[in-house]
């Protein structure tokens, strides 16, 4: 039959688990006055005592050794009796409860002594370099322990980073010694879940995680870019203050005149240029005077996609959306969209046209579709995203995607439609 019984190791056991989980180091980081705790223990019952009586005797011995409480040494833990009787066997003591007396105690059974002087060291550190850190630390202990090797240079990073102004600094630019833009990205939950602890509120942008670091410390980051193709065959004129004298508008370059009378490019883009990236941000201030603004997704087709006179092509990559969401004066542009066609393609669509209303895509119907099944793929991930704003013929597609109509995970994506059917789509802008 099973033993039962507890022996010293399943109160070690115990113990251990306990002490993960925090809460004794807590208590002492906090200096909160140590209470003896206490772990039970199954005993044997009266019955087992007199069926299995040298059992027992020696299992209480056994016990009352492992305790440390034999041989003049001082006890690991103070045990607990309770006595109970056999017939024939007359009244026995046996454990019932193990006591832990100190803090100390506790501490020499689990072998944590190390552990406790690494977390007076680490305590000691955040009380001089940054008090308002200590909370968080008496807190979660095991997890500033986790770092323990590395906490002065953590400390000296969350201290840079609340004395600077992020605003005008990239990342790159964190000036503290043996700390560079790797130790933050190993560190950004730890050092954001710090930040947060010491930075007021308006320091700290709610709308990003910790994965975004840099936005959610207020650094600069990296500029978006936008990638665009020109149509080459003719000049389209700049109107870099959209007809107007608007200071808002960066003018064109030094030299070069406002306006060209031939459609087609930019007037200050030399010859033989066909496509530029810029940063979006200076973008949104240079209008281009393109009347039409074509998005596409898949970048082998945007760099075969016919262009045409008075249109800028934009390589759109995913929900990127090649940064034209971002372009002001694409509010008042014919914006069509051209995406893969499955899930993901028409929720994209559906993004770009919360943010301007008249997109129209095209080669993204089921006629599309249904000419090229021989080319269909499966969808890794479709999405069953609800989409507010597409239009009924698309909405009825892309319910019949989500819904498996044609297939499991149906997909066309855009490189595989044929190349007569696009120029044919464009006809209406390139003639």
């Amino acid at each position: 039959m099973k033993q039962t019984w507890t022996n010293v190791d399943d109160v070690i056991a115990v113990l251990r688990k306990r002490w993960d989980s925090g809460r004794y180091l807590s208590n002492y980081a906090a200096a909160v006055a140590w209470e003896p705790i206490s772990v039970p223990v199954n005993a044997p019952t009266a019955a087992e005592l007199l069926d299995r009586f040298d059992n027992v005797v020696s299992w209480a011995a056994r016990f009352a050794k492992d305790s440390g409480s034999l041989g003049g040494r001082r006890p690991r833990f103070r045990i607990e009796y309770r006595a109970i009787q056999g017939r024939n066997v007359g009244t026995n003591l046996v454990p019932c409860r193990v006591w832990i007396d100190r803090f100390e105690d506790l501490s020499a059974i689990l072998g944590t002594a190390d552990e406790v002087r690494r977390l007076d060291q680490l305590l000691e550190a955040t009380r001089t370099a940054l008090p308002a850190l200590m909370p968080w630390v008496t807190s979660r202990p095991i997890d500033a322990l986790a770092f323990a090797a590395e906490w002065d240079h953590v400390l000296s990073t969350v201290k840079w980073i609340a004395g600077s102004d992020t605003g005008s600094t990239y990342l790159r630019q964190l000036d503290v010694p043996g700390v560079d833009t790797k130790f933050v990205e190993r560190h950004r939950r730890l050092l954001s879940n710090l930040l947060t602890q010491v930075l007021p509120p308006e320091r700290v942008d709610g709308r990003f995680t910790a994965a975004d670091f840099a936005r959610r410390f207020g650094f600069r980051s990296k500029p978006g870019m936008t990638r665009l193709r020109f149509h080459t065959e003719s000049r389209i004129p700049v109107q870099p203050n959209g007809g107007a004298a608007d200071p808002a508008r960066r003018p064109c370059p030094a030299g070069v005149p406002d306006s060209d009378p031939v459609r087609g490019r930019p007037p200050w883009l030399p010859v033989g240029i066909s496509e530029l990236s810029f940063r979006t941000e200076e973008l949104a201030d240079l209008d281009l005077g393109a009347d039409t603004v074509f998005v596409v997704e898949n970048e082998v087709t945007y760099l075969a996609f016919p262009t045409a006179p008075g249109s800028v092509v934009v390589f759109g990559s995913g929900f990127v959306l090649g940064g034209v969401r971002d372009l002001p004066w694409v509010d008042d542009k014919n914006v069509v969209y051209w995406g893969d066609l499955d899930t993901h393609g028409f929720d994209i669509l559906d993004r770009l046209r919360a943010r301007f209303p008249a997109v129209q895509s095209i080669l993204m119907d089921e006629a599309t579709l249904l000419a090229h099944r021989g080319q269909w793929v499966e969808e890794p991930s479709p999405t069953q995203r609800t989409l507010a704003h597409l239009t009924d013929s698309e909405a009825a597609l892309y319910r019949d995607l989500v819904e498996d109509r044609f297939g499991a995970h149906v997909r066309l994506e855009q490189e595989r439609v044929r190349y007569s059917l696009v120029k044919m789509a464009l006809a209406p802008w390139t003639g």
